[in-house]
């Protein structure tokens, strides 16, 4: 994949790395990554190929402080990358468009479908993370809340998922700002849900609360009983694909 990336400069002056399969397709499918991760990891690249041998264009891309993306991590937060994955939505759609959102992402994918309700036609939530940084709060001890609050940032690891990673205090506070689960959710487009029942990083009562919210007509949530956070498995991908072809 290194030989198609390529860069824009965001309305935060930084180079936000991308990378565009163009099948000359009418319907473009996006990537929105996760927290702490990259284009090139397990979904994104599978997403890569079955686009390509279905003949839709793809978009995946870095946020800021991401993968090869330009800017620091620690400067980042919801309202900055969902400007961020806006400003790369609105350079890249087509006649038909579809978002694709995982964990993090897929808070991001509904900020951003509401946004441009008139250029979104699908949306799909991988273990979607909404209002997360209530949580990740939450299970913080009454000692690393204070470390947080006097060092600007902790590192920590959830039950043992992938690597550690770092959360500021700026990107709890910011993600305040960008609540959603408090209020019906303005998206019309046909939403596809998918949530592992195993899942120990967001829980799959996430995803119950989204589809109530949802005001679409046409939506639906798949609960995967042996599913864990990540949903990168072969038969967890089968399953994103035939609820993408859904929306087709």
């Amino acid at each position: 994949m290194q030989n198609k990336i390529n860069y824009i400069n965001s309305s935060f002056d930084e180079q936000i790395a991308y990378s565009k399969d163009d099948l000359k397709s009418q319907t473009t499918i996006f990537f929105f990554g996760g927290y702490s991760s990259s284009m090139d990891g397990t979904k994104a690249t599978a997403l890569s190929k079955w686009c390509i041998e279905n003949k839709l264009n793809f978009l995946r891309f870095d946020y800021s402080g991401h993968g090869v993306s330009k800017g620091r991590f620690e400067d980042g937060g919801i309202s900055k990358w969902s400007i961020e994955a806006s400003e790369i939505f609105e350079k890249f759609k087509s006649n038909k468009n579809i978002i694709i959102g995982s964990s993090m992402g897929g808070w991001i994918s509904l900020i951003v479908s509401k946004q441009k309700s008139n250029y979104v036609h699908g949306l799909v939530g991988i273990a979607s993370a909404p209002d997360f940084v209530v949580g990740e709060w939450n299970r913080l001890s009454v000692e690393q809340k204070k470390q947080i609050k006097s060092e600007g940032k902790i590192i920590i690891n959830w039950d043992n998922y992938a690597e550690d990673y770092t959360i500021t205090y700026k990107f709890l506070e910011d993600g305040k700002k960008n609540m959603l689960l408090t209020k019906p959710i303005n998206i019309s487009c046909p939403v596809r849900l998918l949530h592992g029942r195993k899942d120990q990083v967001v829980s799959f009562t996430t995803s119950e609360k989204i589809i109530k919210l949802l005001e679409s007509k046409n939506k639906k949530l798949t609960i995967i009983e042996d599913g864990d956070h990540s949903l990168s498995r072969e038969t967890d991908l089968n399953t994103l694909y035939k609820n993408i072809e859904e929306l087709l």
